[in-house]
């Protein structure tokens, strides 16, 4: 559930009779009667592992991702029609966003309909879908990471833009030159670029103000777990739509650049730890 104040809840209680919600009360005290084992919390475990694994993770794909972008700059993409385009489309929307009414009911359908995509897609059932200008709620019968976590780093209306886009080159030839009353010309795909670009500034302006206002799909699995996922897939997002924009550009490259990265980082790590050795041994 998403409340534009604070979220709620969400998860895979649907509403219950008076009989079963009794069981469920009993069935919880007598359990809390009995001592429970020892066990570690779910929560320590994903806070630890995204220090170890998500912490490195996200470092290196921003580094990676630099890199990069600046190899793509210096070989002139930001010459290209793809970049200003995405560039022009995703400044429009930080405009509307910062000086604008903000279309926090769109947005919030879009959050609920991620989380009910996403449960479908790991099969599992919507039992209610309720949207407000004020918040909104989904209730489903399943819920993980995934399911959780999705509308913060799946931009549904850019997927949404490219599926339009993909089924109208069936019927138009988006290639096709139009002409400006000013002279030059143009091709659909450039209006491709901008919608993409002001679709993606719609989905990380909201998701970033949204993070700000206590989620409680973050405090499922840790916040900080949380938090490290979002910005890791975000990343790898933002990796894909620079490989749309540089046709010379192949996932392979990147992986190079990725690996390359990751290489430095442990190099400087490794020479970090024999310096603290050294300070510690003297």
């Amino acid at each position: 559930m998403l409340d534009v104040r604070a979220s709620a809840r969400r998860g895979s209680n649907a509403r219950i009779s008076r009989r079963e919600r009794e069981s469920k009360l009993a069935t919880r005290m007598l359990s809390a009667q009995t001592r429970a084992p020892l066990m570690v919390p779910v929560t320590l475990v994903y806070h630890w592992l995204a220090w170890v694994l998500m912490v490195p993770l996200c470092f290196v794909t921003l580094l990676a991702l630099f890199a990069s972008l600046n190899e793509r700059l210096e070989g002139g993409l930001w010459k290209s029609p793809p970049f200003w385009f995405f560039s022009l489309g995703f400044l429009m929307w930080l405009i509307w966003f910062l000086f604008c009414a903000r279309p926090v009911r769109l947005y919030v359908w879009g959050h609920e309909m991620t989380h009910a995509l996403c449960t479908i897609l790991c099969f599992g059932g919507v039992r209610e879908f309720h949207v407000t200008p004020q918040g909104g709620h989904v209730i489903t019968t399943k819920n993980n990471l995934l399911i959780s976590l999705s509308p913060y780093f799946v931009p549904l209306f850019s997927l949404v833009a490219v599926l339009v886009f993909l089924s109208a080159g069936l019927y138009v030839d988006l290639n096709a030159a139009l002409r400006l009353p000013w002279g030059g010309s143009v091709t659909l795909w450039y209006g491709f670029y901008c919608l993409i670009g002001l679709t993606w500034s719609f989905h990380i302006t909201f998701t970033v103000w949204m993070i700000g206002k206590d989620q409680p799909d973050l405090r499922i699995n840790g916040v900080f777990f949380s938090l490290c996922v979002i910005v890791f897939v975000n990343l790898l997002v933002l990796a894909g739509l620079l490989l749309l924009a540089s046709p010379g550009m192949e996932p392979a490259d990147f992986g190079r650049v990725w690996l390359r990265s990751a290489r430095t980082c442990a190099e400087a790590l490794s020479e970090l730890f024999r310096v603290l050795g050294q300070m510690l041994r003297g």
